[in-house]
């Protein structure tokens, strides 16, 4: 055997690539969520109604669905290296533009494309993980996958909060920071490209048709009440992260963008931890007990608007991580055990597309309500409806669903 052939690779050349992808997911992650602590400072120095807020976060999700329904299989026909470096130019550009911004509708742009780069980074660098790891272990590939998006989900409000509260150009400089990080990344992507390009292989042509279809009869409705799980979760969760920093900004003894994303930061390590404590839980006992639980975060989002207390809100935002994180992971679960074999990713696109409508229509709604109503009046008349909802759909997993 050469002599240069046992030696170790060096540590970049190993595990560059891995390092690359994993910075990749959790930095398109952290700009999903960087933008939320700004969102008062917005709608302050822009003078932007409370609807607006909703567009800002329903755009990006747009963004994203478009992508996964339409350019999902992406990476099958260009390779998942160049889908990941793709992806990081678009989220750069969509943050240079997102900083240089001056009105509403160059920053909602801006989201779109950001969201349209992370919803093509969720498919490609999960792939890509794989083809990176030395040792090709799908186990490790997959929880760092999960590991690096919640941590860049939590991060992002904190350092857009953290670089704000400095007060030195505060709707610009988190986005600028971020769009030098991922440049970065995108070198260290190509400098370890060797390690992520995946084996030579046949490769498919593009389609950007969307392929949806539920399930057989015998397991639509487990799937179709995960859906409707998922979109009432992200229903909630779009409301919280488009319209509550405002009130925090004015409830809270502490003043300054900082505060909200440090709110944010608590939620996003309340999901992550409960996910991480309970993934051995029975799926459908988790989705029971995470819908309960959003249907006491709603309670304490009403609670705290109408009496301003310091306690609901962080009781809130713990909630929510915790509710979030349950219901989520376990509906997840059950529409992929429902899936049929051989539709398997017609039906997981749709679970995904109704669960990202969940995040658009129902938040725009609301905020067209605040409008006219005022923002205090819209949220509670929301959480009364999403209480009932949930209500109902608790009742219905308890006695549709085998394994209540």
């Amino acid at each position: 055997m050469h002599p240069s052939r046992s030696k170790p690779l060096p540590f970049l050349q190993r595990w560059g690539g891995f390092l690359a992808v994993s910075f990749a997911l959790g930095l398109g992650f952290a700009t999903s969520s960087l933008p939320t602590p700004l969102y008062p400072l917005y709608q302050s120095q822009w003078q932007l109604l409370p609807s607006a807020l909703t567009y800002i976060y329903a755009f990006y999700m747009v963004g994203v669905l478009f992508a996964l329904l339409c350019f999902g299989r992406l990476s099958d026909t260009i390779g998942r290296y160049h889908s990941v470096c793709l992806s990081l130019v678009l989220i750069s550009g969509g943050l240079v533009l997102s900083g240089v911004a001056s009105s509403i509708n160059t920053l909602l742009l801006a989201r779109a494309i950001i969201g349209f780069a992370n919803g093509l980074l969720t498919t490609a660098g999960a792939l890509a993980l794989v083809d990176a790891h030395p040792d090709k272990d799908r186990r490790i590939a997959s929880v760092t996958t999960s590991g690096a998006i919640a941590v860049g989900v939590g991060l992002g409000p904190l350092l857009g909060g953290l670089l704000a509260q400095t007060g030195f150009a505060p709707l610009r400089l988190s986005y600028f920071v971020v769009a030098a990080l991922a440049l970065g990344n995108l070198y260290l992507t190509w400098r370890c490209r060797d390690a992520i390009r995946q084996q030579p292989g046949i490769r498919t042509r593009l389609s950007i048709a969307p392929k949806l279809a539920l399930p057989g009869p015998s397991t639509r409705t487990a799937f179709l009440l995960a859906s409707i799980s998922s979109f009432l979760m992200f229903s909630s969760g779009s409301l919280l992260a488009s319209l509550i920093p405002s009130f925090l900004y004015d409830l809270l003894p502490w003043k300054g963008p900082a505060v909200p994303g440090l709110a944010f930061l608590i939620l996003s390590i309340a999901a992550a931890t409960t996910q991480f404590s309970q993934r051995n839980l029975n799926p459908v006992k988790g989705l029971i007990a995470g819908l309960i639980t959003l249907i006491l975060f709603l309670v304490a989002v009403s609670v705290g608007i109408t009496t301003g207390s310091v306690l609901a809100f962080a009781v809130c935002m713990v909630l929510a991580g915790v509710g979030q994180g349950l219901c989520f992971m376990s509906a997840t679960m059950i529409a992929a055990q429902s899936a049929d074999e051989h539709r398997r990713s017609a039906n997981m696109a749709t679970y995904f597309s109704i669960a990202y409508i969940g995040a658009t229509i129902p938040v725009i709604v609301v905020g067209r309500m605040a409008d006219y109503w005022g923002m205090t009046t819209a949220i509670l008349a929301f959480c009364a409806i999403a209480v009932f909802a949930f209500g109902a759909l608790v009742y219905k997993v308890r006695t549709r669903m085998p394994g209540s």
